[in-house]
């Protein structure tokens, strides 16, 4: 009997309730937990109601229930609530109603402050958003809606445009959502778009008609790329309410859609455009300058930042235009954007990134930058400048702060001797060698006949002789005729560095040899006294011009004096060199290529000289020339190691074997004529003879492949540049190239060159870019 009356008596009592929050004081945009715990001694159903909640977003919603039978039925209904704050004030969360039956328990109200904050304040005042959100419609009476707003219809190409997905749900209604609806903004295409910060869950709250509503919002900026009509699709709203009050109940799914909107962008006025305008569009653009050190060393970087700000889209603002001199080297180092929104309105900071290496030790000047821009408060073009400033530069400490110098320079010389006989061979030459001896054995008569020798010229000697040497100084001396009187031909010979007897001995006997030359006939005779005179004023001529005789004495004066004369206006590239002015003796090494090209040191040197000035796409150009002329050399194979090829196929591309296709072709001509020899003389050395002749006729068939390998269209990047897809600086980049790969020459057109990288990369590359090395 007891036990019974305890049951019922538990089966009277109410359920208890029990709410709850983690925490008390919060700021705007915080979250909170807050937890209702209902107990009931009987396993009927229990409904838990809790009061609309003002000033909170409901995140997230949770809700178990369980049933225990052991010692008396107990039903345990636990409802959990992340709540997010949303407007500062003192707010209230319940009261809390559980029913069970015809038993009610109730839980009073839990008071939170929620404190302002600045963060969530910024998006609150946004003077757009709030424009927009005043102007969005009314929805239907008790029903949920979506809408799409936009806030100009009509804009110039680069205008910022505000799009605004709004969504209203009766107060009613949101409460049954156990999580928060899902907006979709529409995806604009022809747009650049940036999403921006809305108001974190509700952004506004209305009464209606006696009922309140609340807002949610989806927030996006948008820059048109493009002029024309651009089409808004329907933002849509998604969310769903449950079918029963029970947690694992199932839901009713709901989507909405807006109304799409069009937007009408205008193209940038042509009138007024400026030459150098680039397309880039703001408001208020100016230009600032920051040089990291102050001052630089020569051969060490330069940190040259460009910093541009002002209101418009950053991320289409491109690089200014800048001129660099040529006596420093400018790379690219990289671009920061910084985005920032004043009172919506959307702007930011670029930043481009210069490293700027200067060659030698003085002053450099940073160009002047003009940056023309189309300003969309003005209505027209604007530019912003900076004036030209200086660096100074100091000598730098290369020696002792390279990592890995080149080998010494190598000493100058001349041509190899292989290679200036075998150049000055035709190529039809080595053909008719190589196919003539064979074709004179085949044809040759079974007789041989007695070949009379043609006698040789007779060499002329004594006084004509005299006279000829004598002429071929005064040629070379005083190339107009009309100047090669007495008086004109004694003062060019003085002025050569002659004495002044011998000078005028020297004009004095022209004038008596061309006497007996034009005189009465019979006055050509030889005469033994003038013809000594002849050859002694010449002497002479030729001693105290530093040994030049013989015919070639006018061409040795001439070159030798503008030698002596070059060697007094500028010091010798060598001592530029060791001295630490790398551009000066990279301008002279040039010189010596321009003028010999055959020579590798030459290539060496310059290679030097690029590689200390930190041009190692130069250096690798320079040193691949000198390899191909002088392939044994260690000097450069060991400058070769410090810029190696960037890819297996710039190393395939810039292979050379280690002889030259000059030696290849001597060698095999050599052994070829000498086997015919050796086969015609000696036909019991014929076995022998023939294999020299095989090995003979490979070699000069390997050196004409060497040199269809040298002559390819090969070029090697002097500097890191970008492959791209058309013959345009702005065109669309393929990729990188690295310094020193090689690239192989299809055609050339404009400044611009089309060829194939590794890897099968096709596309164009400026014509200064690169270095060609066939030929």
């Amino acid at each position: 009997m007891i036990g019974l009356l305890v049951l019922a008596l538990l089966q009277v009592a109410g359920p208890e309730l029990h709410v709850s929050v983690d925490q008390d004081r919060i700021s705007v945009g915080e979250e909170l937990m807050f937890t209702v715990r209902a107990v009931s001694h009987s396993s009927d159903p229990m409904d838990l109601s809790i009061t609309p909640i003002n000033g909170f977003e409901i995140v997230s919603r949770s809700e178990r229930t369980e049933v225990s039978f052991s010692g008396g039925p107990i039903r345990t209904t636990v409802v959990e609530m992340r709540l997010r704050a949303l407007r500062p004030g003192r707010w209230q969360i319940g009261p809390v109603r559980a029913a069970q039956g015809r038993q009610i328990a109730e839980a009073g109200a839990l008071v939170v402050d929620v404190d302002p904050s600045s963060a969530a304040a910024a998006t609150a005042l946004n003077p757009r958003l709030r424009g927009l959100l005043e102007r969005a419609p009314a929805p239907p009476r008790g029903k949920a809606a979506v809408a799409l707003l936009v806030s100009a219809d009509t804009v110039n190409v680069g205008e910022q445009v505000d799009v605004v997905t709004a969504a209203w749900f009766p107060r009613d209604l949101r409460l049954q959502l156990r999580r928060p609806p899902t907006l979709q903004p529409p995806v604009i295409d022809g747009v650049w778009s940036y999403p921006q910060a809305a108001p974190a869950g509700i952004a506004a709250t209305r009464n209606m008609a006696g009922s309140a509503y609340d807002l949610f919002v989806a927030h996006q900026v948008v820059f048109p790329l493009v002029p024309g009509t651009i089409a808004i699709p329907s933002a849509m709203l998604k969310y769903s309410t449950p079918l029963a009050l029970q947690f694992f109940s199932q839901e009713e799914r709901f989507a909405l859609t807006s109304r799409p909107e069009s937007l009408v962008v205008r193209p940038l006025p042509t009138q007024g455009r400026p030459a150098d305008f680039s397309g880039a569009v703001g408001s208020g653009l100016h230009l600032e300058r920051r040089i990291t050190p102050a001052i630089a060393h020569a051969g060490e970087g330069v940190a040259v930042e460009l910093s541009l700000k002002g209101e418009g889209n950053s991320a289409l603002w491109p690089p200014p235009e800048i001129t660099w001199p040529r006596s420093v080297r400018a790379y690219v180092d990289r671009v920061d954007e910084q985005v920032s929104t004043v009172e919506g309105r959307l702007g930011g900071l670029k930043t481009f990134r210069y490293l700027v290496v200067p060659d030698s030790a003085g002053s450099v000047t940073v160009p002047a930058v003009t940056y023309a821009y189309y300003d969309l408060a003005a209505r027209g073009y604007r530019s912003a400048s900076l004036g030209p400033t200086s660096v100074p530069v100091a000598v730098g400490e290369e020696a002792a702060t390279s990592a890995a110098l080149p080998p010494e320079l190598m000493p100058e010389s001349s041509p190899a001797l292989a290679w200036r006989i075998a150049r000055a061979v035709p190529d039809w030459v080595w053909v008719l060698i190589l196919l003539l001896p064979p074709v004179a054995m085949l044809a040759r008569a079974p007789l041989r006949q007695y070949r009379r020798r043609s006698p040789a010229p007779p060499v002329e000697t004594g006084l004509r002789a005299a006279e000829e040497t004598l002429d071929a100084v005064v040629r070379g001396l005083v190339p107009d005729p009309d100047h090669r009187s007495r008086a004109g031909l004694a003062a060019a010979v003085r002025a050569a560095g002659a004495d002044a007897e011998t000078a005028s001995r020297l004009a004095g006997l022209r004038e008596r040899l061309l006497a007996r030359r034009y005189g009465p006939p019979g006055i050509l005779v030889e005469d033994a006294s003038l013809t000594a005179e002849v050859e002694d004023v010449v002497t002479r001529l030729g001693g105290s011009l530093r040994g030049w005789s013989g015919r070639g004495t006018a061409l040795g004066l001439l070159l030798t004096l503008v030698a002596v004369g070059a060697n007094a206006q500028s010091p010798a590239p060598e001592g530029l060199y060791e001295s630490g002015a790398l551009r000066a003796a990279a301008e002279g090494f040039s010189r010596r290529v321009e003028v010999n090209p055959a020579v590798a040191a030459h290539w060496y040197d310059l290679g030097a000289a690029y590689y200390r000035l930190g041009a190692k796409g130069r250096a690798a150009a320079a040193w691949t020339r000198a390899r191909r002329l002088d392939p044994r050399e260690t000097t450069i194979t060991r400058a070769l190691r410090l810029t190696p090829p960037p890819d297996a196929a710039s190393a395939r591309w810039l292979w050379s074997p280690p002889v030259t296709a000059e030696e290849l072709l001597l060698l095999g001509a050599l052994g070829w004529i000498g086997g015919w020899i050796g086969w015609t003389l000696r036909p019991r050395l014929r076995d022998r003879l023939a294999i020299l002749l095989v090995f003979a006729a490979a070699a000069i068939l390997a050196g004409f492949g060497l040199r269809t390998w040298y002559r390819r269209p090969i070029a090697i990047v002097l500097d890191q540049t970008t492959l791209r897809l058309s013959p345009h600086g702005r065109a669309p980049a393929v990729g990188p190239l690295e310094a020193g790969g090689a690239v192989r020459i299809i055609r050339q057109e404009r400044g611009w060159s089309l060829v194939r990288a590794a890897g099968s990369r096709e596309g164009w590359v400026a014509s200064d870019a690169i270095a060609a090395i066939g030929g």
